[in-house]
Formats: structure tokens, C-alpha cells, sequence
């Protein structure tokens, strides 16, 4: 496990909120954006264990940062039950197994319990404590149980067989990427050369008011130019995109809260020009559970929506 240090940059408050933009490290983020986009798009074409495969990635790399934001403010969560739960959800999910998918949580929650139960000194540091626990499960849901919902959006696909790039799944993962994309884009370089008024600074000093405006009109222009698939109204377009921005903020700022509690900077350095694997896909952790809902119940008529509208047509 790689050590605090290395892993991730001590916090420091910028001077302004619009900088002047170093052309080095934005070099460094395109290459790395680019070359992040080619595999995210091979793998969400290809479907199957290669989607499997990126997402356990993320979830394994991700849990490798956060439990070094956790291990920042003394706390020690079970690596064993958080990769194992976590495994478990994503596998439900990959083999349509979700009948299973809440006794798996359910047990896992009991499991993890009854492993830091047992973590007694001498062979541990230290007992554990309600810290430890309530860390073990933030990680189980926020990197194992939110991401599997990419999974089930890939696998939505119509039954009739259709061209590749149509499949149903396909089309909602790259729509739910690409709107979080042109929302991170835009509020990254309005708040750049327009940024004056901050967001949120007690969480995130360098967010302010001008980039989140330009992150919502990029959304909403990637979610409208959907349009010309005609998978969706230009309604749903819209609401689809402004709650995907509102709610890819939200995750960033999540995760700003964490490193700034734990005084860091990054949670790595893994991706260069972007920090770790938290740093760039925070973003896109909450988001693949909106979109799934909101397509499963109000674009699908399925599920919860489906129920409600057979209540209302019977009276």
C-alpha cells in the first residue's frame, strides 16, 4: 500500500480563483484525458467483462486512495471486507444476479462488523473503532454499490437485436459520460478565464459560481445534442443533463470534503494532470445511479414509475 506521502499532495489554498493556466500540466491532463477516453470508449462499446474490468478497476484503485484519506485522519478501514463486499456487489451485477444483490449487502454489512470485531491487538494496532466501521461501509457503497449501476445502465438493451453503437445500453452509458464530461470541460475553463466568485470555499477553493454556469451549458448542450438520436425528447434531454451536472458537482465536492478533512490536495498522483483515480472519476460516482433510475423509471415506464402510473389508472 503506498504511503500518505507519496500518494497524495498537502492542501494548498490557491491565491485567486482564476489562475493563469499552465500550459505543462494542461498538456499532461489532455494526453491523459485522451488517452482515458479511448479505453473508457473501447470498453463501454465492448461491453461484458472489459466494462467489468474498468469498473474494478476504478473501484480497487479508488479504495487504494481513500483508505489512505482515511488512514490521514487515523482511521483504519478493513480492507478485507471492503474488497470483499465490494467484488461481490460488482460480480451480481456483471452476471444479472441482482436478485441477490441486498442479502449480499445485507451480510456484508454483518460481515464487516464481525471482521473489525475481531481486530484485537497484538496482531492489530489497535481495536477498532466506530470510526473504522462507519469507513468500512462509506467505501463499501460509494465504490462498490454506486458503480454497479453502470453496469446494470450497460446492460439495459432492447430485445430486438440492433447495431452495436444502438444498443440500448451503450447509448445510455456514453449519454451519462459524455454529458459529466462537457460539465467537468466547461467548468473547468470558464472557471479558468472567467472564475471570480467561489462556490464553495470552505470545501473547494478553487470551484466558483462562473464555472458551475459554464459546466450546466455544456451539460445541457451534450445532453440536447442527444437529440439527434432520437432516444429521447428534448425534455428529458434537458432535465437529464441539468440533474447529471447538479449531481457530478455534488460527487466532486463529496470527495473535496474528504481530502480537505484529511488535508490533502489529491488523493494520488496515479493520473498525471488529473491526481488519482478519485480526483478524476468523483465526478462520475453518483451519476451512474441517476441515470439508471431516471431512464428505468421516467424514459422506461419501468419499476417505481410504473407502479404509480397503475395506481393512478386505477381510479
Amino acid at each position: 500500500m503506498p504511503s500518505t506521502s507519496s500518494n497524495s499532495t498537502p492542501l494548498v489554498e490557491p491565491s485567486s480563483m482564476a489562475q493563469p493556466m499552465n500550459s505543462h500540466k494542461l498538456r499532461q491532463r489532455v494526453i491523459m484525458g485522451v488517452f482515458l477516453l479511448s479505453v473508457a470508449t473501447v470498453c463501454i462499446i465492448w461491453g461484458g467483462w472489459a466494462w467489468f474490468l474498468l469498473l474494478y478497476i476504478v473501484f480497487y484503485q479508488g479504495f487504494t486512495e481513500l483508505y489512505q484519506i482515511f488512514k490521514a485522519k487515523g482511521i483504519v478501514a478493513s480492507k478485507v471486507s471492503v474488497f470483499l463486499v465490494g467484488t461481490f456487489i460488482l460480480l451480481l451485477a456483471q452476471l444479472r444476479l441482482t436478485q441477490f444483490m441486498m442479502p449480499c449487502v445485507a451480510l456484508g454489512v454483518i460481515v464487516s462488523f464481525i471482521r473489525l470485531l475481531f481486530r484485537q491487538p497484538p496482531k492489530y494496532e489497535r481495536a477498532a473503532t466506530i470510526n473504522d466501521m462507519g469507513a468500512t461501509l462509506l467505501a463499501i457503497f460509494y465504490l462498490g454499490f454506486l458503480p454497479m449501476h453502470y453496469i446494470l445502465l450497460r446492460q439495459m438493451a432492447p430485445t430486438q437485436p440492433l447495431p452495436l453503437m444502438f444498443e440500448s445500453g451503450v447509448y445510455y452509458v456514453f449519454i451519462t459520460c459524455l454529458v459529466i464530461s462537457a460539465s467537468d470541460i466547461g467548468a473547468y475553463f470558464v472557471g479558468k478565464f472567467f472564475g471570480r466568485h467561489p462556490l464553495y470555499p470552505q470545501i473547494s477553493p478553487k470551484k466558483t459560481r462562473e464555472g458551475a454556469v459554464g459546466g450546466l451549458v455544456f451539460a445541457c448542450i451534450a445532453g440536447l445534442g442527444f437529440l439527434l438520436t432520437g432516444q429521447f425528447t428534448w425534455w428529458h434531454a434537458l432535465i437529464l443533463s441539468t440533474l447529471l451536472n447538479l449531481v457530478s458537482l455534488l460527487g466532486d465536492l463529496t470527495e473535496s470534503l474528504m481530502k480537505r478533512d484529511a488535508g490533502l490536495k489529491d488523493s494520488g498522483t496515479i493520473l498525471m494532470g488529473h491526481g488519482g483515480f478519485l480526483d478524476r472519476f468523483d465526478s462520475y460516482l453518483f451519476c451512474g445511479v441517476l441515470s439508471y433510475y431516471y431512464i428505468h423509471w421516467f424514459i422506461l415506464h419501468e419499476g417505481l414509475a410504473q407502479n404509480v402510473l397503475d395506481v393512478i389508472n386505477f381510479f
